[in-house]
């Protein structure tokens, strides 16, 4: 068909449904248009800003017909920032829009048609970040609008903790008053004692004043480093999850939702059903956490993980909390998988967003466990993975986490067992 759509052009039309991250598609002209922060069943005017040769993109601007679902986004930065898709709409409505999210990944692109379960509510649904990275450019601070390198300069995030939006307010103190070449500032908050780790990248060895300036204004400032270097501090902060304790360093993975994250691991944990003789596997293990939470009800557990410091941080974590059934490996899940010899029970796989690497699968259907435990942030690869496993194993239970309330990402926990 023959696209009839103009850049700048007003049109008015419905919103039929939400894409995968959240945003309104709209069909104009036989062609599916793609709108931000809109609702199932509004009608909306929007103003086309990009044409592609399958789609067009768009901006509302107008709400012609509100849906009941709609709600007043309390971040002043909501219609700028990249950071939230779903401060529009309730809490209850993002719940069911996760839920259909991994549904729809599961039957359209694994091919599994599978019930899923409700999506589990977060403890809390602002201030619930233990991390974040902001982009800093002279005096400015703040994220990127979305799909774009334009800062939106911004005094306080909802999403984090409030000693990390504390630790923002001196940052954006000092970079008003001192020229600099920041480039990049991340800032993690331990739960265990309410300690703060902060991470400066600058393209000036100067800006290490900086340090100097927080650690006199910010009270629970306890770690700092400076263009990789450890500067002020031990280089980690310390979590609590599950009973257990965790050191974190600043390369180290840990779940940003600390509350909702423990919930997710006693859930995955209860699901796979352990045994005191089973030998588990914890492919892409960060700092070990699923690895120690794992220990106490398994015969022995092996963790893989490439990053250095989250090796170097799970074998401190296994000496604080006395474990000594735990075997940890630094390297690439893909060639590590190969390499072990033990009879593997269970595997808890927790990959990036971008998933698993096909050899690894192949190799983990090898290995041939009971059970395989898919903990994923991103249900279209997840989606994928899965598929692979069909022929040898059945979805027994699929369950959604809101991790990250606010947002259109979700978590799950997929649990599988061999025929």
């Amino acid at each position: 068909m023959l696209n009839t759509l103009k850049i700048d052009e007003i049109y008015d039309t419905y919103v039929i449904g939400l894409e995968n991250e959240a945003q309104g598609v709209c069909k104009i002209n036989g062609m599916i248009v793609f709108v931000p922060k809109v609702l199932v069943g509004e009608k909306i005017r929007i103003r086309i800003t990009e044409i592609k040769k399958n789609f067009a993109r768009g901006k509302a601007v107008e709400i012609l017909e509100e849906s009941k679902e709609r709600i007043e986004s309390k971040c002043p930065y909501y219609e700028e920032c990249g950071g939230c898709d779903l401060r529009h709409q309730t809490i209850d409505e993002n719940l069911k829009f996760k839920r259909e999210k991994v549904y729809n990944a599961l039957k359209r692109i694994g091919k599994i048609d599978v019930d899923v379960e409700k999506c589990v509510p977060s403890f809390k649904n602002d201030n619930y970040r233990n991390k974040a990275s902001f982009k800093v450019e002279n005096d400015r601070i703040g994220f990127y609008k979305e799909a774009t390198y334009q800062l939106t300069d911004i005094k306080e995030c909802l999403l984090v903790e409030n000693e990390i939006n504390d630790c923002l307010k001196e940052v954006r103190n000092y970079i008003k008053n001192n020229n600099n070449k920041i480039n990049s500032i991340t800032i993690k908050y331990g739960n265990a004692r309410g300690e703060l780790l902060i991470d400066i990248y600058s393209l000036d060895e100067e800006d290490i004043k900086i340090i100097d300036f927080l650690i006199d204004k910010v009270s629970c400032l306890k770690t700092a480093i400076f263009n990789d270097k450890v500067v002020y501090g031990k280089g980690y902060i310390e979590e609590i999850s599950n009973g257990l304790m965790f050191d974190v360093s600043s390369k180290s993975f840990f779940q940003v939702n600390s509350v909702q994250a423990e919930k997710l691991y006693d859930t995955a944990i209860k699901s796979a059903k352990l045994s005191k003789n089973d030998v588990a596997l914890d492919l892409y293990c960060g700092t070990g956490t699923i690895t120690m939470i794992v220990s106490k009800y398994v015969k022995k557990v092996i963790g893989i993980e490439i990053v250095e410091d989250a090796i170097r941080n799970a074998k401190q974590n296994m000496n604080i909390n006395n474990i000594n059934n735990v075997n940890f490996i630094c390297g690439d899940a893909t060639k590590e998988i190969s390499k072990i010899k033990e009879k593997i029970d269970v595997i808890f796989v927790d990959p990036p967003r971008k998933g698993m690497d096909r050899k690894a699968i192949s190799i983990m259907k090898k290995i041939n466990p009971k059970k395989i435990i898919y903990i994923s942030c991103n249900p279209v690869t997840m989606a994928r993975d899965i598929s692979y496993l069909t022929d040898l194993y059945d979805v027994k239970k699929v369950i959604p986490f809101d991790m990250f309330p606010n947002t259109a990402h979700v978590e799950c926990v997929c649990v599988m067992e061999r025929r």
